[in-house]
């Protein structure tokens, strides 16, 4: 963050383990006043309780009432809101027919409806802070996954390409009033989303190396969702900067060489996957 958004007032979701622990670090040490939630107390407060100006609180963005009782503490703590970092987000991995119908709505209510439904409560706070100061800000770590649907993870991507969709008719309505609103998209990151998406506690961080999915270090994308907040413009970024490469799968005639190659790879994929997530899990 620029100096001048140093005392910034930030709510990060998700804050208990990867992207959102280091984006909470890095935050703290810029000088932010953070406040960010995850469903694990015990974890959230032994990842971020000890860091200057952090506030842990227990909440579940999948949950309608946690999701308004964040923005209130949020207020009631500092009195305002200066820019949301909307983290929070699960993974699944396997054919869409493999997949429990609870999972599906599970996605849906951690990556999409807790997004959007975040960002509709957050917005009179963060208008107002426009108003005030100049400038507010919405962040969503979505996906490369957003751009080009690739199984075995084609409900995920479906959740990252509708908060994708949603970014941009929220820049629409809000850039003249002075909110930002960025997404960062990252491609693989070293955490545990796949092994939590398929229904693995958290571990601690001794044991959490084994589980951990390949990939670029968090700090990379924490680094990005911290150079949102200072940008002057509305920003669509991808960690790393070739992630953004992904998008011409949705070009033509890409996209269909990509409907007959993947959709014949289907007993491939569901073994891929498969191991993946036993390797993860087990």
């Amino acid at each position: 963050m620029s100096p001048s958004s140093a005392t910034r007032v930030v709510l990060v979701t998700g804050g208990s383990a990867g992207i959102g622990r280091s984006t909470v670090e890095r935050l703290a040490r810029d000088g932010a006043r953070v406040v960010t939630c995850a469903r694990g107390g015990d974890r959230l407060a032994a990842a971020v309780g000890g860091l200057p100006g952090v506030i842990p609180v227990v909440a579940d963005v999948a949950d309608a009432a946690d999701r308004a009782r964040l923005v209130d503490r949020v207020l009631d703590e500092h009195g305002r809101l200066d820019a949301v970092v909307l983290n929070a987000g699960l993974g699944w991995a396997g054919l869409v027919e493999d997949m429990p119908g609870d999972v599906v709505e599970r996605l849906v209510a951690v990556n999409l409806t807790g997004v959007v439904d975040l960002a509709r409560i957050a917005l009179p706070s963060l208008l107002a802070a426009a108003a005030r100061e100049g400038r507010a800000d919405v962040v969503t770590v979505a996906s490369a996954a957003a751009w080009s649907q690739v199984p075995p993870l084609t409900v995920y991507s479906a959740t990252k390409a509708g908060v994708q969709g949603f970014v941009k008719g929220l820049r629409r309505e809000v850039t003249a009033r002075g909110v930002r609103v960025h997404t960062v998209n990252p491609g693989p990151v070293a955490t545990e989303w796949l092994a939590r998406g398929h229904g693995s506690p958290p571990a601690s961080d001794a044991d959490a190396r084994g589980r951990l999915s390949p990939g670029v270090r968090t700090e990379r994308v924490a680094d990005q969702v911290a150079g949102c907040l200072g940008a002057r413009w509305s920003r669509t970024v991808a960690v790393p900067r070739w992630m953004g490469l992904a998008r011409l799968g949705e070009v033509p005639p890409v996209d269909r060489v990509l409907d007959l190659v993947l959709s014949r790879q289907a007993g491939r994929i569901r073994r891929v996957a498969a191991r993946m997530v036993e390797e993860r899990t087990g």
